[in-house]
């Protein structure tokens, strides 16, 4: 059989799995290598009822999103001009509640993980940029360009308002064509809100992301049946606390139900006796406690389960309760996968924020807001490039997260310095580093802290550490 029916049928099969819960099999409008974006909706809708309702995915998803983003984020220019325009952006009110807040930034991680797809719209007013985010649920049709299917060109959205459906396509951040029609198709194009597509799972030639909760569903589902199944023998054997065996037929089994004050007329009894209580039988008869231990089913034989939903959501097990199985190493540190995994999601993220700020200091630069410190270079069909005066953007804009693994701080700190030493290091970058590896929260207001010259305190504790690195270690900042 050619592959590619054989990658046609595994698509197939992946659809069909979602009759279990009742869907009916679909099939993509423009591809059959590739999930319908109705399909794409309903899993990314079990995605979300999975992470609110079942522990192990609501765990995973919070584990990795804590990691990325629970420390925050460092965005800095040297350039004062530039850092003005960049933190005006982060601090602005709505951009703090759409991305830049600390909030905003692990709901969309949270977004991203159980839908597969986020979508910025870059709304530009008088050269400033303002974020907002349109649901996935609302983005039907992904609409690229005919000779290459990874251009996007535009994004189809579709929803209610007022009690009727309306639709508009907003065009990809990264097409500019010279003519831009008001309409097309009679849909109205919404030239001046750019759309950015940041998209996870799947494949590079798909136009949608796919929930990275999706593998771990069924699994995290027959987890908890196998739990409650277990609940349930579990139950059973409790019906019955007591084995009582007694001589002498039918009248002695009335007697001993006497004893114990039985209400019910089957020969399954309901002690009445307190705790304690002393159990007088006559010679014979023996009452005995029923045995559960050594059950033939326990919670434990469902770890290659658990184990199944951990593979899924790429954690090792240690993160979902069973500490039993880490050491004190696991309990520190991550395994160098899950490093890793964490490490790719913060580079995802790096290379979003690199895009957005691209972007917002492009439009200042056509709004004469920095100028004389760069020049736009323009292409066919796409935005400009800013072709920045004896720099480049990584020159201008410094996006650091802090580290994954906390470390050490003392050994973080002396590799630090001693990277200072070789002179390759300036003042600002020695400091942020020192900042971060020692813990701070908020590097960049601690640094124009330390800068404040009105503040004595700030001042005199400046002098104290420059002082002593220059003392013990030869190096001046």
């Amino acid at each position: 059989m050619p592959t590619k029916t054989k990658l046609i049928e595994r698509l197939a099969e992946l659809e069909l799995a979602l009759e279990d819960v009742g869907w009916t099999r679909l099939w993509s409008d423009e591809s059959e290598m590739e999930f319908s974006r109705e399909g794409l909706g309903k899993i990314a809708r079990l995605s979300r009822l999975m992470y609110l309702k079942n522990p192990l995915v609501n765990r995973g998803v919070n584990v990795k999103r804590n990691y990325v983003w629970g420390q925050g984020i460092s965005i800095k220019a040297p350039d004062p001009d530039v850092d003005a325009v960049i933190q005006q952006f982060m601090n602005d009110r709505k951009n703090l509640v759409e991305l830049t807040g600390h909030s905003a930034q692990t709901l969309k991680e949270t977004d991203l993980e159980c839908d597969g797809n986020v979508f910025l719209v870059l709304f530009t007013d008088k050269s400033k940029v303002k974020l907002r985010s349109i649901p996935f649920v609302q983005v039907m049709r992904v609409i690229t360009n005919p000779e290459d299917a990874k251009d996007p060109w535009y994004y189809q959205r579709e929803w209610q308002a007022n009690g009727r459906g309306k639709k508009a396509l907003y065009p990809a951040w990264t097409y500019n064509p010279k003519n831009k029609p008001a309409t097309i198709d009679s849909v109205k194009v919404m030239w001046d809100s750019p759309v950015m597509h940041v998209k996870v799972g799947g494949f590079s030639d798909w136009k949608f992301g796919v929930s990275e909760v999706y593998a771990s569903i069924d699994w995290a589902r027959a987890y908890k049946e196998f739990l409650e199944d277990w609940a349930t023998i579990t139950r059973a054997y409790a019906r019955f606390a007591w084995d009582v065996t007694v001589k002498g037929g039918t009248a002695a089994v009335a007697a001993v139900k006497s004893k114990f004050d039985a209400g019910d007329p089957s020969t399954t009894t309901k002690p009445s006796p307190a705790v304690a209580s002393m159990a007088i039988m006559g010679e014979g008869n023996t009452l005995t406690p029923i045995r559960t231990a050594g059950a033939t089913t326990t919670p434990e034989d469902g770890r290659r389960i658990m184990l199944m939903v951990s593979a899924a959501l790429g954690l090792p097990e240690t993160f979902f309760g069973d500490v039993s199985v880490g050491t004190l190493a696991t309990a520190t540190s991550l395994d160098r996968p899950t490093e890793l995994n964490m490490i790719d999601r913060q580079m995802l993220w790096t290379s979003v924020f690199t895009d957005i700020l691209n972007y917002v200091l492009l439009q200042a630069i056509k709004g004469n807001v920095l100028k004389g410190k760069a020049d736009l270079e323009a292409e066919p069909d796409t935005l400009e490039q800013i072709k920045w005066k004896g720099s480049k953007f990584d020159d201008q804009v410094q996006i650091r997260f802090p580290e994954i693994i906390e470390g050490v701080k003392a050994d973080n700190v002396k590799s630090i310095v001693e990277a200072a030493m070789t002179g390759l290091l300036d003042t600002e970058t020695l400091a942020r580093l020192l900042l971060t590896a020692l813990g701070e929260q908020d590097v960049e207001q601690t640094l124009e802290d330390m800068r404040d010259e009105e503040n004595p305190d700030a001042v005199e504790a400046w002098k104290k550490i420059s002082s002593f690195m220059e003392k013990y270690y030869k190096v001046k900042i």
